[in-house]
């Protein structure tokens, strides 16, 4: 995986929920309560990923991976943001 395509999609999918791309006459929520949901623990998740450091790497994995079950709707969008959390591997270049 190419670690900063996996940063551009972390980073377009916190812009795409700030622009309210996934509020839908489907959603019961809002742009705030995805920020809180999805958005802010994507982004702390980057600030502490040390790319070059495998356990920094797991645990990124690990707490991305509890997010994107929750909101599969959401992570679909961004496909190698979503393989990353199910575990691939990633290339620093």
């Amino acid at each position: 995986m190419d670690y900063p395509e996996i940063c551009r999609e972390a980073f377009a999918l916190v812009d795409d929920i700030g622009n309210g791309a996934f509020n839908n006459e489907f959603s019961e929520r809002g742009t705030l309560a995805t920020t809180v949901e999805v958005a802010m623990p994507v982004l702390a998740i980057f600030r502490q990923l040390n790319p070059d450091d495998p356990s920094s790497i797991a645990d990124a994995q690990s707490r991305l991976l509890k997010i994107a079950l929750g909101e599969q709707g959401v992570f679909s969008r961004y496909p190698a943001l979503a393989a990353f959390a199910l575990g691939e591997s990633i290339v620093v270049q």
